[in-house]
């Protein structure tokens, strides 16, 4: 017999948000051991927007500054990968968690929301290895009028990395404005309230994510104020309209 969920203890919750954590890094590390097999092909198409500037460029170049420093790259492809590969399966498990929370909700409609919520995240990565690195390392680059420049090859790898995953994990702010509504912690008015502070945040978020040049910043913080607003769009669908 299922218990429901309000009438579930206190460490009932506990031991449910224990399994969910358990879940989540047992899927992390399992993508991260597969990648792992993989990690070469990996790098490869990692460093790729910024290699298209290096082989262009002869006084660019892109260099290992020590002799653990390909082990160590190797080490975190593999768990930067894991973690973007297993995003999908960190979703699932987390919507699980959440749905007595919003026990009205089908199956149907979660279904719908992970499909979303894999979709803003592939569409971060996207944006941001298609568009915001190659603008942003091109506009840095710019500035050496024609000096050499040698690059430490597993900061390079790292920065993009945590870039993709960051402006990936951003881009699930709609979700997490529908939830925070649903549970009475968020409303459009409270948004609409606040939105210079808002748009504040959005670009010293984007300045703390890109690298230290307003091009990125702006192409970053652009998109933030999107989202924030498309937030507000999906609280007054839902009916949260006041505070």
């Amino acid at each position: 017999m299922v218990k429901n969920h309000n009438q579930m203890t206190f460490w009932e919750h506990i031991d449910e948000l224990r399994m969910f954590v358990i879940k989540s890094v047992s899927v992390v590390v399992i993508f991260s051991i597969i990648c792992s097999l993989y990690s070469e092909s990996i790098k490869d198409f990692i460093i790729n927007p910024v290699a298209s500037f290096v082989n262009e460029d002869p006084n660019l170049r892109i260099v290992y500054n020590d002799p653990m420093s390909p082990f160590f790259l190797y080490i975190s492809v593999s768990i930067f990968s894991g973690l973007l590969f297993s995003f999908p399966f960190i979703m699932y498990f987390l919507l699980f968690f959440l749905k007595p929370a919003v026990s009205n909700t089908k199956i149907s409609f979660f279904t719908l929301i992970l499909v979303i919520s894999t979709f803003l995240f592939t569409l971060g990565i996207f944006f941001t290895y298609k568009l915001l690195i190659p603008l942003s390392f091109s506009f840095l680059v710019g500035f050496a009028n024609g000096e050499e420049m040698i690059f430490n090859f597993n900061n390079i790898i790292n920065k993009i990395l945590l870039i993709c995953l960051s402006v990936g994990t951003l881009f699930q702010m709609p979700i997490v404005a529908y939830f925070l509504g649903k549970i009475n912690l968020l409303s459009s008015s409270l948004l609409e309230n606040n939105r210079r502070y808002a748009i504040l945040l959005s670009f010293l978020i984007s300045a703390l994510i890109t690298p230290p040049d307003f091009i990125s910043q702006l192409l970053l913080g652009i998109p933030i104020v999107m989202l924030f607003e498309i937030c507000i769009v999906i609280l007054k669908i839902t009916g949260r309209n006041s505070n």
